[in-house]
């Protein structure tokens, strides 16, 4: 029976797997703490949540969680990055930050999108989407492209009628 300090954890934890929508787990091993903290604000400030959590505790939390797919994976150095709102959040966040030059990353293990683990290959590609607007602008105009054309076209059909009457209305008031 756990303690009850660990127990509220542990019920803080499987609050957290039960809302999240995608989250990627990572390795923080030989980062120091005046990284992992300037980190852990980079990433706060894009509304995700970081995480250094005790794998037996994380082991248990998962339980009838969409995460009980990564429960094996909660061992070693272990740190989690959680998105509430956006599936694929993480994985640019993390990829962002390595580009920004920092001399320590967290080493991307594995991830889960929408209740489906990934690989830490699988995460390097989510990372190179563009952005869930970028995605819907370019549908979009995927759409918006062929009701232009038609629009084009029975235009100029209009426009060939109308210089059709007008050539018949000259010819007849001509002769």
């Amino acid at each position: 029976m756990p303690t009850p300090a660990k127990q509220q954890a542990i019920d803080e934890l499987n609050e957290v797997f039960s809302r999240a929508k995608s989250a990627v787990l990572t390795n923080y091993q030989g980062i120091p703490a005046d990284e992992l903290t300037a980190f852990r604000a980079e990433m706060k400030s894009r509304s995700l949540e970081f995480r250094v959590t005790k794998n037996t505790l994380a082991q248990i939390a998962v339980k009838g969680t969409p995460f009980e797919a990564l429960q094996s994976e909660f061992k070693g150095p272990v740190s989690l990055l959680v998105s509430f709102d956006d599936l694929v959040a993480p994985a640019k966040a993390l990829s962002d930050y390595a580009k920004s030059g920092a001399k320590n990353n967290p080493k991307v293990l594995c991830g889960l999108v929408d209740g489906k683990a990934i690989s830490a290959e699988e995460v390097k590609v989510l990372s190179n989407l563009p952005s869930r607007e970028v995605l819907l602008s370019q549908i979009l105009s995927v759409f918006q492209g062929p009701t232009t054309q038609f629009a084009g076209v029975f235009s100029s059909l209009l426009r060939k009628l109308v210089g059709t009457l007008e050539a018949v209305k000259e010819k007849k008031a001509q002769g």
